[in-house]
């Protein structure tokens, strides 16, 4: 049965220290209010392979690094992975609220619908079969359903509108970050 899944900024509920280095810290800028984090794959015994609108997909293996948006009072959480230094995909996970610590750490309440921007700059929605079967089952009211929809809509508008400033801070804050590793 589906449920809304409290999620954290350094996925420890998907790896374990030994597999992964995370930094953290609280942004406030012109740009963005939030929490950033970023994990830095170290230890994983074999890549970890997913299936994505293209096809199966390599979304972690060692020297990989993601970089986490959780935006203060925003409904969602960007996460942007690297290989080879380069971004590869932008994995967007809709949340019903992002509870972000004061040093940045943060984690999130996972709303189902997710929007994934591939290597090609293509933005799409999926998981909509997801959310709607949450919402039938009674895992999510009405409003909730709303908020994923309206949510997923304003990301797509960031994405259209803003994604080249987007992938600057996203490079800037791994910057950061990665000098404090």
């Amino acid at each position: 049965m589906l449920e809304v899944k409290e999620k954290n900024l350094d996925r420890r509920e998907w790896y374990n220290d030994t597999q992964r280095d995370f930094k953290y810290m609280y942004q406030k800028d012109e740009y963005f209010e939030g929490g950033v984090g970023l994990i830095t794959f170290t230890g994983l015994t074999e890549p970890e392979m997913v299936d994505s609108p293209k096809g199966e997909l390599c979304i972690a293996d060692n020297g990989y690094q993601w970089l986490e948006l959780a935006p203060k009072g925003g409904n969602y959480v960007i996460t942007s992975m690297f290989r080879e230094g380069e971004i590869f995909q932008h994995y967007v996970d809709i949340t019903l609220r992002n509870d972000i610590a004061e040093n940045g750490d943060a984690k999130f309440y996972d709303l189902f619908l997710d929007v994934v921007v591939s290597e090609d700059g293509k933005a799409q929605t999926i998981d909509q079969n997801e959310l709607e079967e949450a919402y039938n089952d009674g895992v999510i009211n009405k409003e909730e359903l709303e908020l994923a929809r309206k949510a997923a809509g304003d990301v797509l508008k960031l994405l259209d509108k803003n994604k080249d400033m987007l992938e600057q801070k996203i490079i800037e804050y791994r910057r950061i970050l990665s000098e404090s590793l």
